[in-house]
């Protein structure tokens, strides 16, 4: 298999009905009476929108449960099996594909150390991937919408030109989605991978509950992404969230995950890639308690700078840094605030791990087209 042809799924979504689905999808199951309070709708513009999505089999509606005392509701789920959606990640030193079905259920996943991300290596790396996990999860190709993206790269501002680090050089000044959307025969959207990471955390981590927050993606390098009620904020040209960028202007230092590899060869190990170190430390290998030092006072610097100019609800901690070594980095940041009225500050946001677990790049990627299909 080699070039996929997917059936459009001709399924008619207005502004309401979008917001409606993206609820739905946000929830284990929501009742149609907490959908009427929280859409502000009223019930019957709630009912037709609801029978329309059941009639084109986008949703379900479950057996009729006691949502208060004298108020039965059905409760609404997005039916799994409507469509499916691919997710990669294009790192400097590892290549990963998703495969999740329309309610956001992760069906099959593979991943690859790649030494030489080229395009050539990475494309015939996905479509064997792809293949695989057609093949693995039985599903029709057909239903497939799209693939999503997250590289380590940011946007030229010319057309769709990317440039990423000295590993992706093979990728600078192209166009991903114009090769991938040859090679992959599927629609393609393509984001910096910390947006792709913003972008899972608003629809399956704390995006759930806070509908505001800036995320900071760990990786070889370091960037992010900005969910401003509850999308993801893209800027004029799709750079919003290159957080990097202030550390280095800032001097600051840059305590991404190469500075964590550096610091624990230093410290007596010797490993081939970030990949190979990820898999293998703890928050008590040598070399961590050196790279948190490094690195609490630039994140705590950074976040404060968010707090005044983007006033997020939170600031989460993602990417591949281990949960464990990054409880430790939220432990010990402490935001500086500047009391000038009043001897009182702005509220600074609150500092927490990502709650995704797993690939978060690739889970973001894997949603995008199935959230610019249908969701808010």
């Amino acid at each position: 298999m080699r070039h996929l042809s997917p059936q459009p799924l001709s399924v008619p979504v207005s502004a309401g009905g979008r917001q409606l689905l993206d609820l739905v999808f946000k929830s284990d199951g929501i009742s149609q009476a907490a959908l009427t309070r929280r859409l502000g709708l009223a019930q019957p513009t709630v009912a037709r929108l609801l029978q329309g999505f059941v009639a084109n089999g986008l949703i379900r509606l479950d057996a009729r449960r006691v949502d208060r005392p004298g108020h039965p509701s059905v409760i609404a789920r997005i039916v799994p099996d409507f469509a499916a959606s691919l997710g990669a990640a294009i790192l400097g030193d590892a290549v990963s594909l998703i495969l999740i079905d329309c309610a956001g259920n992760v069906v099959g996943s593979r991943r690859r150390a790649v030494s030489e991300p080229t395009r050539a290596a990475v494309v015939a790396t996905l479509l064997s991937f792809r293949d695989e996990l057609i093949e693995e999860a039985g599903i029709d190709s057909a239903r497939i919408i799209g693939l999503g993206v997250g590289i380590s790269a940011f946007f030229t501002g010319e057309a769709g030109q990317m440039v990423g680090p000295p590993s992706l050089d093979d990728w600078t000044g192209t166009e991903p989605t114009d090769l991938l959307e040859d090679a992959l025969g599927l629609p393609v959207t393509v984001e910096n991978d910390g947006a792709a990471g913003a972008t899972g955390e608003s629809l399956f981590g704390i995006g759930r509950t806070v509908r505001d927050f800036a995320y900071l993606h760990l990786t070889n390098g370091f960037g992010g992404g900005i969910i401003s009620d509850g999308r993801l904020f893209r800027g004029a040209r799709g750079n919003a969230g290159e957080f990097g960028g202030v550390w280095t202007i800032g001097h600051m230092g840059y305590p991404n995950l190469n500075r964590l590899r550096t610091l624990v060869d230093e410290a007596g190990a010797a490993f081939g890639s970030v990949e190979e170190m990820l898999a293998a430390i703890d928050a008590t290998t040598s070399g961590v308690e050196a790279w948190l030092e490094e690195a609490a006072p630039a994140f705590s610097a950074l976040i404060a700078m968010l707090g005044y100019v983007i006033d997020p609800t939170a600031v989460v901690i993602g990417g591949r840094l281990p949960p464990a070594i990054a409880d430790l980095l939220v432990a010990r940041i402490a935001v500086p605030r500047a009391p000038n009225r009043h001897d009182i500050a702005p509220p600074p946001p609150q500092v927490v791990r990502s709650e995704l677990t797993g690939d978060a790049v690739a889970l973001g990627a894997a949603v995008m087209p199935i959230q610019r299909a249908f969701l808010a």
